[in-house]
Protein backbone atom coordinates (compact mmCIF):
# COMPACT_ATOMS: atom_id res chain seq x y z
CA UNK A 1 0.00 0.00 0.00
CA UNK A 2 1.20 3.38 -1.13
CA UNK A 3 1.50 6.68 1.31
CA UNK A 4 -2.02 7.86 -0.99
CA UNK A 5 -3.69 4.89 -0.08
CA UNK A 6 -2.84 4.70 3.09
CA UNK A 7 -3.78 7.99 3.98
CA UNK A 8 -6.66 7.47 2.28
CA UNK A 9 -7.13 4.00 4.46
CA UNK A 10 -6.50 6.19 6.96
CA UNK A 11 -9.17 8.74 6.63
CA UNK A 12 -11.68 6.21 5.86
CA UNK A 13 -11.32 4.01 9.24
CA UNK A 14 -11.57 7.90 10.55
CA UNK A 15 -14.96 8.49 8.94
CA UNK A 16 -16.17 5.62 10.54
CA UNK A 17 -15.14 5.90 14.20
CA UNK A 18 -17.27 8.94 14.02
CA UNK A 19 -20.73 6.99 12.89
CA UNK A 20 -22.75 5.12 15.60
CA UNK A 21 -22.01 1.83 16.71
CA UNK A 22 -24.70 0.62 14.35
CA UNK A 23 -23.25 1.99 11.18
CA UNK A 24 -19.58 0.54 11.39
CA UNK A 25 -19.47 -2.39 10.02
CA UNK A 26 -20.86 -0.92 7.02
CA UNK A 27 -17.53 0.24 4.99
CA UNK A 28 -13.92 -1.61 4.74
CA UNK A 29 -10.69 0.36 5.30
CA UNK A 30 -10.59 2.02 1.84
CA UNK A 31 -14.18 2.91 2.40
CA UNK A 32 -15.83 0.82 0.18
CA UNK A 33 -19.23 -1.66 0.84
CA UNK A 34 -18.22 -4.63 1.54
CA UNK A 35 -19.40 -7.55 -0.97
CA UNK A 36 -23.00 -8.92 0.31
CA UNK A 37 -23.36 -12.53 1.22
CA UNK A 38 -25.07 -14.73 -1.14
CA UNK A 39 -27.09 -16.63 1.78
CA UNK A 40 -30.38 -14.51 1.93
CA UNK A 41 -33.18 -13.58 -1.19
CA UNK A 42 -32.73 -9.97 -0.68
CA UNK A 43 -36.07 -7.62 -2.44
CA UNK A 44 -35.76 -4.42 -2.20
CA UNK A 45 -39.40 -2.19 -2.31
CA UNK A 46 -38.73 1.27 -2.92
CA UNK A 47 -36.92 0.90 -5.90
CA UNK A 48 -37.69 3.44 -8.71
CA UNK A 49 -38.00 3.72 -12.47
CA UNK A 50 -38.72 6.04 -15.16
CA UNK A 51 -40.28 5.30 -18.71
CA UNK A 52 -40.23 7.80 -21.96
CA UNK A 53 -44.13 8.59 -21.43
CA UNK A 54 -43.72 10.07 -18.12
CA UNK A 55 -40.72 11.77 -18.77
CA UNK A 56 -42.26 13.66 -21.75
CA UNK A 57 -45.11 14.62 -19.68
CA UNK A 58 -43.01 16.42 -17.55
CA UNK A 59 -41.46 18.26 -20.84
CA UNK A 60 -44.79 19.09 -21.53
CA UNK A 61 -45.67 20.39 -18.15
CA UNK A 62 -42.40 22.31 -17.33
CA UNK A 63 -43.57 24.01 -21.31
CA UNK A 64 -46.17 26.06 -19.13
CA UNK A 65 -45.22 26.09 -15.45
CA UNK A 66 -42.37 27.89 -14.02
CA UNK A 67 -42.34 26.89 -10.29
CA UNK A 68 -42.42 24.31 -7.75
CA UNK A 69 -40.27 21.92 -6.16
CA UNK A 70 -41.98 18.53 -8.14
CA UNK A 71 -41.31 20.73 -11.12
CA UNK A 72 -37.70 21.59 -10.28
CA UNK A 73 -37.20 17.85 -9.72
CA UNK A 74 -38.45 16.41 -12.87
CA UNK A 75 -36.76 19.29 -15.01
CA UNK A 76 -33.75 18.28 -13.79
CA UNK A 77 -34.32 14.41 -14.69
CA UNK A 78 -34.95 16.35 -18.19
CA UNK A 79 -31.49 18.44 -18.01
CA UNK A 80 -27.99 17.67 -18.77
CA UNK A 81 -26.49 17.71 -15.67
CA UNK A 82 -24.04 15.21 -14.07
CA UNK A 83 -26.75 14.36 -11.96
CA UNK A 84 -29.27 13.85 -14.90
CA UNK A 85 -26.71 12.06 -17.45
CA UNK A 86 -26.09 9.37 -13.73
CA UNK A 87 -29.90 9.61 -13.01
CA UNK A 88 -32.10 9.42 -15.43
CA UNK A 89 -30.62 6.55 -17.69
CA UNK A 90 -30.63 4.05 -15.07
CA UNK A 91 -33.95 5.01 -14.23
CA UNK A 92 -35.12 4.01 -17.31
CA UNK A 93 -33.20 0.80 -17.61
CA UNK A 94 -35.64 -2.18 -17.00
CA UNK A 95 -32.98 -4.35 -18.39
CA UNK A 96 -29.00 -5.76 -18.33
CA UNK A 97 -27.58 -2.54 -16.42
CA UNK A 98 -30.41 -2.15 -13.92
CA UNK A 99 -29.75 -6.46 -12.96
CA UNK A 100 -25.92 -5.35 -13.27
CA UNK A 101 -26.12 -3.23 -10.14
CA UNK A 102 -28.45 -5.05 -7.88
CA UNK A 103 -25.78 -8.27 -9.06
CA UNK A 104 -23.38 -5.63 -7.20
CA UNK A 105 -25.46 -5.08 -4.42
CA UNK A 106 -26.36 -8.67 -3.38
CA UNK A 107 -30.00 -7.90 -4.54
CA UNK A 108 -32.62 -10.87 -5.84
CA UNK A 109 -35.35 -8.89 -6.71
CA UNK A 110 -36.59 -4.95 -7.16
CA UNK A 111 -39.96 -3.98 -6.73
CA UNK A 112 -40.42 -1.51 -8.87
CA UNK A 113 -42.16 1.56 -8.39
CA UNK A 114 -42.81 4.85 -10.89
CA UNK A 115 -40.80 7.53 -10.07
CA UNK A 116 -41.87 10.70 -7.91
CA UNK A 117 -44.26 12.73 -8.32
CA UNK A 118 -45.76 9.50 -11.26
CA UNK A 119 -48.12 10.74 -12.87
CA UNK A 120 -50.51 12.76 -10.63
CA UNK A 121 -48.77 16.46 -11.67
CA UNK A 122 -50.65 15.55 -14.53
CA UNK A 123 -54.58 16.26 -15.70
CA UNK A 124 -56.72 13.48 -15.20
CA UNK A 125 -56.73 12.26 -18.84
CA UNK A 126 -53.24 12.48 -18.71
CA UNK A 127 -52.24 10.97 -15.80
CA UNK A 128 -54.75 7.58 -16.85
CA UNK A 129 -52.90 7.41 -20.65
CA UNK A 130 -49.52 8.20 -19.18
CA UNK A 131 -50.06 5.21 -15.97
CA UNK A 132 -51.62 3.24 -19.07
CA UNK A 133 -48.79 3.08 -20.91
CA UNK A 134 -46.05 2.83 -18.11
CA UNK A 135 -47.54 -0.24 -16.31
CA UNK A 136 -47.69 -2.11 -19.75
CA UNK A 137 -44.03 -1.21 -20.21
CA UNK A 138 -43.26 -2.44 -16.45
CA UNK A 139 -45.26 -5.41 -17.00
CA UNK A 140 -43.49 -6.10 -20.25
CA UNK A 141 -39.89 -5.72 -18.18
CA UNK A 142 -41.75 -8.40 -15.54
CA UNK A 143 -42.21 -10.96 -18.08
CA UNK A 144 -38.66 -10.63 -19.44
CA UNK A 145 -37.33 -10.81 -15.79
CA UNK A 146 -39.38 -12.42 -13.58
CA UNK A 147 -37.10 -13.48 -11.26
CA UNK A 148 -35.76 -10.45 -11.32
CA UNK A 149 -38.44 -7.49 -11.43
CA UNK A 150 -42.10 -7.56 -9.72
CA UNK A 151 -44.30 -3.96 -10.02
CA UNK A 152 -46.58 -1.56 -8.15
CA UNK A 153 -49.49 0.11 -10.68
CA UNK A 154 -49.34 3.36 -11.35
CA UNK A 155 -52.86 5.12 -11.74
CA UNK A 156 -54.72 8.54 -11.32
CA UNK A 157 -55.77 9.28 -7.85
CA UNK A 158 -57.81 11.98 -9.15
CA UNK A 159 -59.86 9.75 -11.43
CA UNK A 160 -62.52 8.12 -9.22
CA UNK A 161 -63.51 5.67 -11.97
CA UNK A 162 -60.68 4.89 -14.23
CA UNK A 163 -58.19 4.84 -11.37
CA UNK A 164 -59.51 1.92 -10.03
CA UNK A 165 -60.05 0.30 -13.48
CA UNK A 166 -56.75 0.62 -14.08
CA UNK A 167 -55.58 -0.54 -10.41
CA UNK A 168 -57.95 -3.73 -11.69
CA UNK A 169 -56.06 -3.64 -15.10
CA UNK A 170 -52.60 -3.92 -13.39
CA UNK A 171 -53.43 -6.85 -10.76
CA UNK A 172 -55.76 -9.08 -13.15
CA UNK A 173 -54.69 -8.69 -16.67
CA UNK A 174 -50.90 -7.36 -16.06
CA UNK A 175 -49.84 -8.88 -12.90
CA UNK A 176 -48.26 -6.59 -11.10
CA UNK A 177 -48.47 -6.67 -7.12
CA UNK A 178 -49.58 -3.62 -5.58
CA UNK A 179 -49.86 0.30 -6.05
CA UNK A 180 -48.26 3.77 -5.89
CA UNK A 181 -49.46 6.86 -4.42
CA UNK A 182 -47.23 9.93 -4.70
CA UNK A 183 -48.52 11.13 -1.26
CA UNK A 184 -50.77 14.26 -2.24
CA UNK A 185 -52.67 14.91 -5.31
CA UNK A 186 -53.37 18.60 -6.27
CA UNK A 187 -52.82 18.85 -2.26
CA UNK A 188 -56.04 15.96 -1.15
CA UNK A 189 -54.97 13.14 0.57
CA UNK A 190 -56.10 9.64 0.49
CA UNK A 191 -58.21 9.75 4.05
CA UNK A 192 -60.64 12.45 1.84
CA UNK A 193 -63.88 10.43 0.79
CA UNK A 194 -63.10 11.57 -3.10
CA UNK A 195 -60.78 8.90 -2.66
CA UNK A 196 -62.22 5.82 -1.13
CA UNK A 197 -62.80 4.29 -4.45
CA UNK A 198 -59.24 3.82 -4.46
CA UNK A 199 -58.73 2.60 -1.11
CA UNK A 200 -61.73 0.11 -2.09
CA UNK A 201 -60.37 -1.26 -4.94
CA UNK A 202 -56.73 -1.95 -2.80
CA UNK A 203 -58.72 -3.81 -0.18
CA UNK A 204 -60.68 -5.84 -2.63
CA UNK A 205 -57.63 -6.55 -4.68
CA UNK A 206 -55.59 -7.79 -1.39
CA UNK A 207 -53.06 -5.69 -2.73
CA UNK A 208 -51.06 -2.55 -0.61
CA UNK A 209 -50.96 0.94 -1.21
CA UNK A 210 -47.04 2.30 -1.18
CA UNK A 211 -47.23 5.63 -0.72
CA UNK A 212 -43.94 7.84 -1.69
CA UNK A 213 -43.05 11.00 -0.51
CA UNK A 214 -43.24 14.30 -3.01
CA UNK A 215 -42.50 17.88 -2.37
CA UNK A 216 -45.08 19.60 0.25
CA UNK A 217 -47.83 21.79 -1.68
CA UNK A 218 -46.48 24.70 -2.72
CA UNK A 219 -48.95 26.98 -0.13
CA UNK A 220 -46.94 25.04 2.52
CA UNK A 221 -42.96 25.41 1.26
CA UNK A 222 -41.82 28.66 2.07
CA UNK A 223 -40.84 27.69 6.04
CA UNK A 224 -38.96 24.34 4.37
CA UNK A 225 -37.07 26.11 1.25
CA UNK A 226 -34.17 28.12 3.48
CA UNK A 227 -31.29 25.14 4.13
CA UNK A 228 -32.92 22.59 1.80
CA UNK A 229 -34.90 21.42 3.71
CA UNK A 230 -37.81 20.90 1.25
CA UNK A 231 -36.36 17.91 0.10
CA UNK A 232 -35.58 14.04 1.49
CA UNK A 233 -33.61 15.67 4.69
CA UNK A 234 -37.14 16.94 5.86
CA UNK A 235 -39.88 18.17 3.91
CA UNK A 236 -40.51 14.52 2.35
CA UNK A 237 -41.02 12.90 5.50
CA UNK A 238 -42.86 15.86 7.03
CA UNK A 239 -45.49 15.53 4.12
CA UNK A 240 -45.92 11.83 3.49
CA UNK A 241 -45.64 11.27 7.33
CA UNK A 242 -48.80 13.88 7.55
CA UNK A 243 -50.38 11.33 4.92
CA UNK A 244 -50.00 8.58 6.86
CA UNK A 245 -51.33 10.32 10.24
CA UNK A 246 -54.58 11.57 8.35
CA UNK A 247 -55.05 8.13 7.49
CA UNK A 248 -54.62 6.85 10.71
CA UNK A 249 -56.85 9.26 12.67
CA UNK A 250 -59.43 9.48 9.97
CA UNK A 251 -61.08 6.06 10.12
CA UNK A 252 -61.09 4.58 7.05
CA UNK A 253 -59.21 1.81 8.84
CA UNK A 254 -62.83 1.11 10.57
CA UNK A 255 -64.36 1.59 6.98
CA UNK A 256 -61.63 -0.40 5.12
CA UNK A 257 -59.92 -2.40 7.71
CA UNK A 258 -58.53 -5.33 5.34
CA UNK A 259 -56.67 -2.27 3.38
CA UNK A 260 -52.80 -1.99 3.54
CA UNK A 261 -50.72 1.47 3.37
CA UNK A 262 -46.60 1.06 3.41
CA UNK A 263 -44.63 3.89 4.26
CA UNK A 264 -40.77 4.31 3.23
CA UNK A 265 -37.88 5.58 5.12
CA UNK A 266 -38.82 3.98 8.52
CA UNK A 267 -42.33 5.29 8.62
CA UNK A 268 -41.78 9.20 7.68
CA UNK A 269 -41.17 9.54 11.37
CA UNK A 270 -44.25 7.97 12.62
CA UNK A 271 -42.92 5.46 14.59
CA UNK A 272 -41.50 7.78 16.90
CA UNK A 273 -44.40 9.48 17.43
CA UNK A 274 -46.56 6.93 18.87
CA UNK A 275 -46.98 8.09 22.75
CA UNK A 276 -47.49 11.22 21.99
CA UNK A 277 -50.25 10.63 19.16
CA UNK A 278 -52.24 8.09 21.15
CA UNK A 279 -51.73 10.25 24.16
CA UNK A 280 -53.14 13.25 22.50
CA UNK A 281 -55.91 11.21 20.77
CA UNK A 282 -57.45 10.63 23.64
CA UNK A 283 -57.24 13.62 25.42
CA UNK A 284 -58.76 15.06 22.57
CA UNK A 285 -61.67 12.67 22.90
CA UNK A 286 -62.09 13.58 26.36
CA UNK A 287 -61.89 16.91 26.39
CA UNK A 288 -62.62 18.05 22.80
CA UNK A 289 -65.55 14.87 21.74
CA UNK A 290 -63.14 14.32 18.54
CA UNK A 291 -62.69 10.72 19.33
CA UNK A 292 -64.11 8.61 16.37
CA UNK A 293 -62.03 5.71 15.95
CA UNK A 294 -63.19 2.25 16.91
CA UNK A 295 -59.45 1.38 18.57
CA UNK A 296 -56.27 3.67 19.55
CA UNK A 297 -54.12 5.49 16.59
CA UNK A 298 -51.43 2.77 17.14
CA UNK A 299 -53.60 -0.12 16.66
CA UNK A 300 -54.14 0.82 12.65
CA UNK A 301 -50.43 1.26 12.42
CA UNK A 302 -49.70 -2.03 13.64
CA UNK A 303 -52.76 -3.75 11.63
CA UNK A 304 -52.96 -1.69 8.85
CA UNK A 305 -49.64 0.04 8.00
CA UNK A 306 -45.84 -1.61 7.16
CA UNK A 307 -42.66 0.31 6.81
CA UNK A 308 -39.69 0.15 5.10
CA UNK A 309 -35.76 0.65 5.34
CA UNK A 310 -35.72 2.52 1.97
CA UNK A 311 -32.62 5.54 2.89
CA UNK A 312 -33.15 5.25 6.61
CA UNK A 313 -29.72 2.37 6.92
CA UNK A 314 -29.05 2.96 10.91
CA UNK A 315 -29.09 0.15 12.99
CA UNK A 316 -30.81 1.68 16.32
CA UNK A 317 -33.68 3.34 14.28
CA UNK A 318 -34.37 -0.20 13.09
CA UNK A 319 -34.54 -1.87 16.15
CA UNK A 320 -36.71 0.81 17.48
CA UNK A 321 -38.95 0.26 14.45
CA UNK A 322 -38.80 -3.51 15.13
CA UNK A 323 -39.72 -3.00 18.78
CA UNK A 324 -42.44 -0.38 17.59
CA UNK A 325 -44.49 -1.34 14.91
CA UNK A 326 -43.01 -5.35 14.89
CA UNK A 327 -40.90 -6.94 12.48
CA UNK A 328 -43.55 -8.44 10.45
CA UNK A 329 -44.41 -4.53 9.46
CA UNK A 330 -40.89 -4.15 8.17
CA UNK A 331 -40.15 -4.54 4.10
CA UNK A 332 -36.00 -4.24 3.13
CA UNK A 333 -35.96 -1.47 0.48
CA UNK A 334 -32.99 1.01 -0.60
CA UNK A 335 -34.25 3.49 -2.76
CA UNK A 336 -32.49 2.89 -5.52
CA UNK A 337 -30.98 4.23 -8.00
CA UNK A 338 -31.22 8.10 -5.74
CA UNK A 339 -29.13 5.34 -2.66
CA UNK A 340 -27.10 2.55 -3.16
CA UNK A 341 -28.30 -0.69 -3.40
CA UNK A 342 -24.70 -2.33 -1.97
CA UNK A 343 -24.92 0.11 1.32
CA UNK A 344 -28.64 -1.26 2.06
CA UNK A 345 -27.63 -4.47 2.21
CA UNK A 346 -24.68 -3.86 4.18
CA UNK A 347 -26.30 -2.33 6.61
CA UNK A 348 -29.01 -5.22 7.14
CA UNK A 349 -26.45 -7.64 6.73
CA UNK A 350 -24.45 -6.15 9.32
CA UNK A 351 -27.27 -5.53 11.77
CA UNK A 352 -27.25 -7.36 14.95
CA UNK A 353 -30.66 -8.95 14.97
CA UNK A 354 -31.71 -12.51 14.97
CA UNK A 355 -31.42 -14.33 11.62
CA UNK A 356 -35.00 -15.38 11.39
CA UNK A 357 -35.92 -11.54 11.67
CA UNK A 358 -33.45 -10.58 9.10
CA UNK A 359 -34.88 -13.27 6.33
CA UNK A 360 -38.30 -11.98 7.09
CA UNK A 361 -37.42 -8.31 6.49
CA UNK A 362 -35.40 -9.14 3.18
CA UNK A 363 -37.57 -11.32 1.57
CA UNK A 364 -40.51 -13.22 3.87
CA UNK A 365 -42.44 -10.12 4.10
CA UNK A 366 -42.38 -8.56 1.27
CA UNK A 367 -42.96 -11.98 -0.36
CA UNK A 368 -46.23 -12.24 1.73
CA UNK A 369 -47.97 -8.85 1.48
CA UNK A 370 -46.88 -8.45 -2.46
CA UNK A 371 -47.94 -12.36 -3.26
CA UNK A 372 -44.49 -13.03 -5.02
CA UNK A 373 -43.54 -16.69 -5.61
CA UNK A 374 -41.15 -18.07 -3.52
Amino acid sequence: MNRRDLLRAAGALGAMAALPGGAMAQRNLEGAFPTPTKKYRRITTEEAFATLPQLNGFRDIGKYLDSGSDLSFTQTLLGDSSYARDMTPRLLNLGEGRIKEMDEGGIAMQVLSLTSPGVQMFSPDTAVAIARESNDILAEAIRKYPTRFAGLGAMAPHDPKRGPAEMERAIKQLGLNGFIVNSHTDGGYLDEQRFWPILEAAEALDRPIYIHPRSLPETSLAPFRPYGLGGASWGYAVETGTHGMRLLFSGVFDRFPKLKIILGHMGEGIPYWVYRFDHMYNTAKRNWGTGSLKEAPSFYLKRNMMITTSGMFSEPVLKYCMEVVGVDNILFAADYPYQDNREASAFMDAAKISEADRIKMYSGNAERVFHLKV
